[in-house]
């Protein structure tokens, strides 16, 4: 006859350490929408360039029950249907940290040459928004404690940035 195998408490703590280990590798996706776009003002930068620093937000929901973070977002904005703008944007330390069961909003700048602001002003001058349309990947990391790491959360969506905004930019490098 056998007896009933004892538990012993390493072998619980152990188990215990498991199923913590895999409960985060189950990240939910977050959902990512656009919110607005903004012209933010002008950029200059070495080798000596003038832009116009746009800023897309996102607005992202983090359905996990910890939080997750934004390390990285890649892609493109096309203005007025035919200008792309390339999108690399590269959040500072271990990104931006998005809470748990919450939206939050992130801030992703584009650099928008000086003569596409000209353009886009002059061809749009009988409307008072110029449309766009934001498509890319996010690169998330969830916990802060284990760093699981997962890429291609994607956004595709349109929206319009005001006229205004963009001449104001450009009167200011008048």
């Amino acid at each position: 006859m056998t007896s009933p195998r004892k538990t012993s408490p390493l072998r619980v703590a152990l188990a215990l350490a498991l199923a913590a280990l895999a409960a985060p590798a189950c990240v939910s996706k977050p959902t990512m929408q656009l919110d607005h776009a903004e012209i933010t003002g002008i950029r200059i930068a070495f080798p000596p360039s003038l832009g116009i620093l746009m800023t897309v937000v996102v607005n992202v929901y983090n359905p996990n029950s910890y939080d997750v973070a934004v390390r990285a977002v890649r892609g493109q904005v096309v203005l007025a249907g035919r200008y792309m703008l390339p999108v690399d944007f590269r959040a500072d330390g271990d990104g931006v940290w998005l809470p748990s069961d919450r939206t939050t909003p992130v801030r992703v700048p584009i650099h928008m040459p000086v003569d596409l602001g000209f353009q886009l002003v002059r061809e749009s001058f009988s409307s008072p928004v110029i449309p766009y349309r934001f498509s890319g990947r996010a690169d998330v990391t969830a916990t802060r404690t284990f760093r699981l790491e997962a890429d291609d959360y994607s956004v595709d969506d349109h929206g319009v940035v005001a006229r205004h905004q963009i001449e104001a930019a450009l009167g200011v490098m008048r």
